[in-house]
C-alpha cells in the first residue's frame, strides 16, 4: 500500500465508529510506575542545584554585564577614529595652500569620508572583524596621505 492508498483508506473510515470498551485503563496499566520517593542522593542533588542557582544569581547581580564591560572599553574602531580624526584635524588646520593639480581635493576628501562611513556602518554589524578594521585603517591612512600631498602645510610653531 502506498501513501495515496493509505490516505484514501483513512478518508473512507467511518468517523462515527466508537471503541467497544474504554481503552485508557489498559494503557495506564502498561505505563511504568513513577516513584515519588526521594532518595538521600535526590535530596543532595536538589540542595546542590539550589546552591548553584544562588551562586549564579549572585554573580549576575554583582559582576558587570558584557554590555557594561564593552561600554567601559573603547572599541578598536573608536580608537582608530580618535587617532586619525585628530591627525586629520591637525593636518587641515595647518593647510597654507593647495598644491598644483589638486583643485578638487575637498571633493576627494568627501569621497574618502563616505567610504569610511560605509566601513564604519559594516563594523556596527561585525565590530571585531579584522578585515573591516584593516580596511578602515587603510582608508584613514590614504586620506591622511592625500591631504599631505594635496596641500602645502604650514609648519607648526610652538610658542
Amino acid at each position: 500500500m502506498n501513501e495515496q492508498q493509505l490516505d484514501n483508506a483513512i478518508r473512507n473510515l467511518n468517523r462515527d465508529l466508537m471503541p467497544e470498551r474504554e481503552l485508557w485503563p489498559d494503557i495506564a496499566d502498561r505505563l511504568p510506575a513513577r516513584a515519588a520517593v526521594k532518595t538521600p542522593l535526590g535530596y543532595w542533588a536538589s540542595a546542590a542545584a539550589a546552591v548553584l542557582m544562588g551562586v549564579i544569581g549572585w554573580q549576575l547581580t554583582i559582576l558587570p554585564t558584557s554590555a557594561q564591560r564593552s561600554a567601559a572599553m573603547p572599541t578598536a574602531e573608536l580608537m582608530l577614529l580618535q587617532v586619525y580624526e585628530q591627525q586629520k584635524a591637525q593636518q587641515l588646520s595647518q593647510v597654507a595652500a593647495v598644491a598644483e593639480g589638486f583643485d578638487n581635493w575637498q571633493q576627494q576628501l568627501q569621497i574618502w569620508d563616505q567610504a569610511i562611513a560605509q566601513v564604519r556602518q559594516a563594523l556596527q554589524f561585525y565590530p571585531d572583524e579584522p578585515q573591516l578594521l584593516a580596511q578602515l585603517q587603510n582608508l584613514y591612512q590614504q586620506q591622511l596621505s592625500f591631504i599631505q600631498q594635496a596641500t602645502l602645510q604650514q609648519p607648526l610653531t610652538i610658542s
